[in-house]
């Protein structure tokens, strides 16, 4: 999968997840309503879940540390082995001469468990992973393409209305009546723009950065007292700063225009303003001017054919009945707490599930020694077992599906945790994360045992240093599933000279200890060698 690939992989990855978080984060804050009703007034906390939902199609874009591939696991065989023995039996013939192998191949490691039996399913969502991303892109694109044309036509709209708009001036200002005297000054002051128009529209604010009040003309019929509630809240809106709240919104529904859950949530938060700035108009007002207050707000909506502040009749009932007590719905400290923790443990439960779900990218070049054919030399001590029981799941040389080049090692299968010990003394050289081949290999440790170098991969913790000695069996660290690796399990290597070579002849009689199917592998890839 070459480096495009990879990019609309991983945002069709992204698509997903932003997709199933919306629907996890709403399903969350409906439940959660139901418990403390005070929520649906809160727009921090319709803000705050969109907010969730974004950055969780960002994820897929972080860096991992361990990032990993997709595989089926594969039945193993169970055969054990004690620590010392495969150096200890006599040498029996060989199944195969995995010696022979030639993999004349300069790329990376490791896809370390063993594939599906079939060994066809990893190939098959390899090809198809590619196909799909290009065609969602194509389908994202369009609907982008769709989403902005919508929000242009849109914007062409409101410039022809606020072109054709009268700019109030100071005097007008003051002759207009509608304005109290703090009202007036707080205009002046801020140097908010305030426009009069013919069009049927509701009061409102446009614009994020200089917004600017829109006043229709037909706000003239109503009384002193209801223009100046109603000019109350729409400076409120400005005071707060719910125009950008707003904008944010509508980016977010443009960018991920197919996600349904970010429009729901947008919509109650749209809710929670209109019934913010509504209480504070009202606090402190008593019941005749509430009355007021409604009876504008209902008039409004029968002559504008837009509504007011988009809202249908249902919407508008409901924020009447809101009008009638004096304050919105509590909402308890622990509510708060509790509701913010479930939106955020979202989050991270994304991002814990995304090494598990990331792409990577075999790279076409590496600093790592070649695999080389050529037969590793006979040591003076033949290799004790780096672990206490041993399983072969995969031997060197072999082609695997995951990846396209040759095995350069062997993988040891082993849960998480388990001992991995040194095959024979030498000095330590390098323990911890190998930058090597862009960290795939994980933590790892190398051992220079004089003639030869060994190498262990993926190893979850670590126990010694660099420049410490060792002898042959001592615990050097524990399997793990670091770098790029499917599943938890060693991968053993051999370096000699440089080049990487075949550690089988280290050891005595290793087919004995091998899967079935790794036998098979091996044997029919030779086959077809010739």
């Amino acid at each position: 999968m070459g480096l495009q690939e990879l990019m609309a992989a991983k945002w069709l990855l992204a698509c997903a997840g932003n997709v199933a978080v919306g629907l996890a984060a709403w399903l969350l804050l409906q439940g959660a309503t139901r418990l403390w009703p005070a929520l649906r007034t809160r727009r921090g906390v319709w803000l705050a879940a969109q907010g969730v939902v974004a950055a969780a199609a960002l994820l897929p874009f972080l860096p991992h540390p361990a990032q990993t591939s997709f595989t089926l696991p594969a039945t193993i065989a169970t055969a054990d082995v004690g620590p010392s023995s495969l150096a200890s039996r006599p040498n029996a013939a060989p199944t195969a001469n995995a010696s022979t192998l030639v993999a004349a191949a300069t790329s990376t490691e490791e896809a370390p468990s063993e594939p599906a039996p079939s060994g066809e399913a990893p190939s098959a969502i390899a090809r198809a992973v590619p196909l799909m991303a290009a065609a969602w892109l194509l389908i994202y694109t369009a609907g982008l393409a769709w989403a902005v044309t919508r929000q242009w036509q849109a914007r062409r709209l409101w410039r022809k209305l606020l072109a054709s708009a009268q700019c109030l001036s100071p005097a007008e200002l003051q002759s207009h009546g509608a304005f109290t005297a703090a009202q007036l000054r707080e205009i002046t002051q801020r140097k908010l723009t305030v426009l009069r128009t013919d069009v049927p529209i509701s009061p409102m604010l446009h614009g994020v950065r200089r917004p600017c009040l829109l006043l229709p003309a037909h706000l003239d019929t109503l009384s002193t007292a209801q223009q100046q509630m109603i000019i109350a809240h729409e400076l409120h809106h400005w005071r707060v700063r719910d125009p950008l709240c707003l904008a944010i919104a509508a980016t977010l529904r443009t960018v991920f225009w197919f996600n349904p859950t970010l429009r729901w949530m947008a919509k109650q938060m749209a809710w929670a303003l209109e019934l913010s700035c509504d209480q504070h108009v009202l606090a402190g007002r008593p019941q005749y001017q509430r009355k007021q207050y409604a009876a504008a707000l209902l008039q409004q909506w029968t002559m504008t054919p837009i509504g007011v502040a988009a809202f249908n009749g249902a919407t508008i009932a409901a924020r009447i009945r809101h009008m009638q007590k004096d304050s919105l719905p509590a909402l308890s400290t622990a509510a708060a707490w509790l509701t913010g923790g479930a939106l955020t443990a979202l989050l991270v439960v994304g991002a814990m599930l995304q090494p598990a779900l990331a792409f990577s990218v075999p790279p076409t070049a590496s600093s790592a020694p070649t695999v080389t054919a050529t037969p590793a030399a006979t040591s003076a001590e033949p290799w004790r077992a780096p672990l206490d029981r041993v399983r072969v799941t995969s031997f060197y040389g072999v082609m695997r599906s995951v990846l396209p080049t040759p095995h350069k090692g062997i993988d040891f299968a082993a849960t998480k945790g388990t001992p991995v010990h040194a095959v024979a003394g030498g000095t330590i050289i390098s323990a911890g994360h190998l930058a090597e081949n862009d960290g795939r290999y994980g933590n790892a440790v190398i051992i220079d045992h004089g003639a030869q170098r060994s190498l262990y991969a993926h190893l979850n913790s670590v126990n010694v240093k660099a420049g410490q000695q060792v002898q042959a069996g001592q615990l050097i660290g524990a399997v793990g599933q670091t770098g790029f690796a499917t599943g938890p399990h060693l991968h053993l290597e051999m370096r000699q000279n440089g080049q990487i070579a075949d550690p089988a002849p280290m050891f005595a009689n290793l087919d004995a200890y091998a899967t079935p199917r790794a036998l098979k592998v091996r044997r029919q890839q030779q086959a077809s060698k010739g």
